[in-house]
């Protein structure tokens, strides 16, 4: 038997479809498991701010919505805002690929089971308390305030009862979660706990780029921009790492790489 994160697990659905959204909530209530539906949203507008409000643990979520789809409403939430188990939830089975690109915890095609939806949620729990887990160690290594004046210029982190100081011209990358962010730098990475959201806000514009939403990149490490899938993109840093490319933000990374090439002259 799977020991849940906590009691009971908070499921939020989003369907634009409304016998969609009954029947998944009445599949959750028939399970008779530590898990409850406490939102349901007709549209992937609505759940934007509702997600943010309510925090749901698991999000079951459905990819084809008018207006705004799965994906690009996955992509607009902020790591720290995005529930820690994500299930998509589909008729169409060709999705299940970027879905896992997605990060995903699992993927369910309608009609669901309830033995399929089970098994979901039970992975989904899994994810919830490992990510627990990772934020615990972050809150017994206590808070470090990030300097930032006018920019960024050094990242302070705790570890082993020392703190790390990075300057921020060594950072390659920063890889944001739920609960915090992994900063890449010299060969390795380390954990803060930080918002990637906050850091973007610090960060010079000119140097750093989001280019996922879970990941801000340092401009002048970009060797290639290549296409990972039909859905999917990476950037290939000079370091030999790959970097996460949404396809949403795909053009404007292209745009800011253009224009550190290709400056524009001003006029004496």
């Amino acid at each position: 038997m799977t020991t849940r994160p906590h009691s009971p697990l908070r499921v939020a659905i989003v369907d634009d479809e409304p016998l969609a959204r009954e029947g998944l909530a009445k599949s959750v209530d028939r399970l008779d498991i530590e898990a409850e539906v406490v939102a349901a949203y007709e549209n992937g507008v609505a759940a934007l701010d509702g997600i943010r409000r309510d925090c749901p643990d698991v999000l079951l979520l459905d990819i084809a919505m008018p207006v705004l789809d799965g994906f690009a409403m996955l992509e607009r939430l902020e790591p720290e805002a995005t529930p820690p188990a994500v299930v998509f939830v589909t008729a169409y089975d060709e999705h299940a690929v970027r879905a896992f690109e997605a990060e995903a915890t699992d993927f369910l095609v309608k009609p669901v089971s309830d033995e399929r939806l089970r098994a979901a949620l039970d992975r989904a729990a899994r994810r919830i308390a490992e990510k627990r887990a990772h934020r615990g160690e972050l809150d017994r290594a206590g808070d470090v305030p990030i300097e930032s004046a006018p920019y960024l210029r050094y990242v302070v982190i705790p570890e082993r009862g020392k703190r790390i100081v990075i300057p921020i011209e060594e950072v390659d990358w920063f890889e944001g979660d739920t609960y915090y962010v992994r900063v890449h730098a010299n060969g390795r990475s380390r954990l803060l706990r930080d918002r990637l959201s906050r850091l973007e806000s610090v960060l010079d514009p000119a140097r750093f780029r989001r280019a996922h939403r879970s990941a801000i990149v340092r401009v002048d490490l970009i060797r290639e921009l290549r296409a990972e899938s039909p859905y999917s993109y990476s950037a290939l840093l000079a370091t030999g790492e790959r970097v996460p490319v949404s396809r949403e933000r795909l053009r404007s990374l292209e745009e800011t790489l253009q224009g550190s090439v290709h400056q524009p002259s001003q006029s004496s």
